[in-house]
């Protein structure tokens, strides 16, 4: 067995873990909280910066707003409404110079014609315009518009963006009154709303994703597209915080606020060390604050480890020799529960020592009952074993005498009849018992086959019928003539229903009812039998399908039985793989049997009850003409005699020997042709009577039957493997006996 100690930790590594488990939720706990705390003031700054792109949103809108009104106050101009173009560009100079945010103004007809500029001279053949999509909107619209940065059309290919106001008459669009205005003229506006707490970037989008201001190289980004992640979290909301990567490579996060009723975006474009600073610095504190505890306590554990370590060490020592039966001796310690481990330890040594006389004393008396108990059961299932084996010997006799006395016409009396209903009933018996016995050893084997639950109710009523006629019940069948297939052995599971409804009939006083019905359940199929008899009281229906187990019995003890039907019911059903189940209201309420069996939906056709009657025997020699000489070797003489008397009346030659020699000297006088042997025969068995024949007589030797009380599969296979072509077990079904014989004249005859 491996040292579990190889395996464990010294105190001092435990006492660290204490001091690590202990601080670390503490420290957990800190940083959580510092980081919310953070994650708090990072919301604040993101907070602050959305105010400030809608601050200069606004800011924005307002300096349009200013543009827009001057434009529309040089709109209603008199000129314009007598057409006097020339006058009307001298006041749109006068005007345009008390702007500083316009470059030049520009007076358009509604189908683009260029009619006033006032940066060219009036004989000078007017550009292109350079922005189309504000003028498309102004005249579906006859709003005011802010255009989109734009390079113009003269020689200095400037940038600039145009606002529009509609020139109304009488609610129709004569002319659209322009003013150009260039990116320098909002340096001013993003300027203003700049802070000196934060190194912030603020910024003017124009609605195509170019740049119109910027407070940060502006030389170098205005009139360059934004990056796609701007374009694409601005174009998806109002307003908003995302991480992104700026135009020149940075980090950053970005503030934006879209303005109206332009479309313009103001932008805040914030280092990510700015907003993640106070996250980082706090982490970074509450992380070395609490590596610095958890190094001090751990030094400190390891320390102090030292001394208890001593005394523990002292306290193994005399656990040690308790354990080898010495005296415990451990020095006195500074620690009062390991001064108490001491004293205890010597206390217990001289506890154990008594102890263990006791417990030699008790284990010598246990061992002792066990080996009893295990000498009882094993002598008890021996003791089942050869009884059953053993009154199946008496057995035979008498029921071949009994058939004797049938055939000899000397039976048709009433206590005939009496004798042969009691001698199936003791045989019966002792067919429980041995099943029981097979059970206990595990020797019980099934013979499977696909076959309908009617043919085994059948056979089942079949056999209970006398004992319910008897008591004149009336049973009430109510079974499927198809659809319930089952895999199962027949016999066996025929003696299921069979103890069932014998044990209704035993229980039920006569005159009473039993039904017997089947049905699907539960994806199988279920068997029950019900009766309205003395039912089984509570106390004992938890033990009903143990072996000996009965309830309550009349005095006469009318009911019968061992106590192992039920027993054998509940073995042979969990063979099969399905359970049983007894329910009973109580004494004079009656009792209902339940038997789950899994359905066989898969098996292919059932045989019918003539097909799996019919015994499939194997081949046989063929037979000299004559009578059928045969030869009964058993050691019980009662039944030799009357087997060989009963065989004799149906017309067979029959010699009877009750051993070994006299079996040979038989067969070489006698040269039978079949030869029934007792397997239980003293000194030399039925298998070495069987091989002495054969060497004797060698070719003439006959045809060997088995005779003896075991009928287990491993029984049969044994006597096949011998060489014997059938296998009876006693006492012996006379007319399975006589088929077998009469198949051998019939193999005699074809051969003919």
């Amino acid at each position: 067995m491996p040292s579990r100690i190889a395996h464990a930790l010294p105190l001092r590594w435990h006492l660290v873990r204490l001091v690590v488990g202990t601080l670390l939720p503490a420290i957990a706990f800190a940083a959580i909280v510092v980081f919310q705390l953070a994650r708090l003031e990072r919301r604040s700054v993101e907070r602050r910066a959305v105010t400030s792109a809608r601050a200069l949103a606004a800011a924005f809108e307002r300096e349009m707003s200013g543009s827009i009104q001057t434009l529309h106050a040089l709109a209603e101009s008199e000129e314009l409404d007598r057409g006097d173009l020339e006058s009307f560009r001298v006041e749109c100079e006068r005007v345009r110079r008390t702007q500083s945010s316009w470059k030049t103004v520009l007076l358009l007809s509604p189908d683009g014609q260029l009619l006033v500029n006032t940066a060219l001279p009036v004989s000078h053949s007017p550009p292109p315009l350079a922005e189309q999509g504000s003028f498309a909107r102004i005249l579906e619209s006859h709003r005011p518009t802010v255009g989109s940065l734009a390079v113009g059309r003269g020689a200095a290919k400037q940038l600039a963006f145009p606002v529009r106001v509609p020139v109304l008459r009488e609610g129709a669009l004569r002319y659209v009154l322009t003013a150009v205005i260039t990116p320098d003229a909002l340096t001013g506006v993003v300027s203003s709303q700049s802070s000196h707490e934060e190194e912030w970037t603020r910024v003017l989008v124009d609605p195509q994703g170019r740049v119109v201001a910027r407070t940060r190289d502006p030389e170098r980004f205005v009139g360059r597209s934004a990056t796609s992640l701007f374009l694409e979290r601005t174009r998806a909301s109002h307003e908003g915080v995302f991480a992104s990567v700026s135009m020149d490579g940075t980090s950053t996060y970005v503030a934006f606020s879209r303005s109206q009723p332009s479309g313009w975006t103001a932008a805040i474009v914030t280092p990510r060390w700015v907003l993640d600073a106070p996250v980082t610095s706090s982490m970074f504190a509450v992380g070395g604050l609490g590596f610095a505890l958890l190094l001090v306590s751990a030094s400190g554990a390891w320390i102090f480890s030292r001394r208890l370590e001593r005394s523990i060490s002292e306290a193994a020592t005399a656990s040690a020799s308790l354990a080898e039966g010495h005296s415990p001796r451990m020095a006195p310690s500074s620690v009062r529960e390991l001064a108490q481990l001491g004293e205890a330890l010597e206390r217990s040594g001289l506890l154990l020592r008594e102890r263990e006389r006791e417990r030699d004393a008790h284990l010598a008396s246990a061992e002792t009952a066990r080996a009893e108990a295990v000498a009882a059961t094993r002598a008890k299932d021996a003791f089942l074993a050869m009884l059953g084996h053993e009154l199946r010997n008496p057995l035979a006799p008498i029921v071949t005498s009994l058939e004797l006395l049938r055939r000899r016409g000397l039976a048709q009396t009433p206590e005939h009849e009496v004798i042969t209903r009691q001698l199936k009933h003791v045989v019966r018996l002792v067919d429980d018992l041995l099943d029981v016995s097979r059970i206990t050893r595990g020797q019980m084997s099934l013979h499977r086959e696909p076959l309908e639950l009617v043919s085994v109710v059948a056979r089942a009523v079949e056999a209970a019928s006398p004992l319910i006629e008897q008591r004149r019940h009336s049973l009430q069948v109510d079974v499927p003539p198809s659809g319930l297939l089952v895999l199962a052995d027949p016999d066996r599971l025929t003696q299921v229903v069979a103890n069932l409804l014998t044990n209704a009939a035993k229980y039920t006083p006569p005159g009473g009812h039993i039904q017997l019905r089947a049905h699907d359940q539960e994806g199988g199929i279920a068997l029950v039998v019900e009766d309205n008899g003395h039912g089984v009281p509570q106390e004992i229906l938890s033990r009903i399908f143990e072996p000996f187990v009965q309830g309550p019995r009349s005095l006469d003890r009318s009911e019968g039985g061992l106590g192992i039907g039920l027993a054998l019911v509940r073995s042979l059903v969990e063979a099969h793989g399905g359970h049983v189940e007894a329910r009973s209201d109580g004494p004079g309420r009656g009792s209902v049997f339940t038997v789950w069996l899994p359905r066989h939906a898969l098996a292919e056709k059932p045989l019918t009850e003539e097909e799996r009657r019919t015994p499939v025997s194997p081949p046989v020699e063929a037979v000299p003409a004559g009578p059928v000489r045969v030869l009964v070797v058993d050691d019980n003489v009662d039944a030799a005699e009357a087997l060989a008397e009963l065989l004799g009346l149906s017309g067979y030659e029959v010699v009877v020997a009750h051993d070994c020699p006299g079996a040979l000297a038989q067969a070489e006088a006698f040269r039978p042709e079949v030869a029934i042997l007792d397997i239980g025969l003293p000194d030399v068995d039925g298998y070495g009577v069987a091989e002495r024949i054969r060497e004797r007589l060698g070719a003439a030797s006959p045809v060997f039957a088995a005779l003896t009380g075991f009928g287990q599969a491993a029984d049969r296979a044994r006597s096949h493997a011998a060489g014997f072509r059938q296998h009876f077990v006693k006492p012996i079904d006379v007319d399975e006996l006589s088929a077998f014989i009469e198949s051998l004249r019939e193999a005699r005859s074809g051969a003919a």
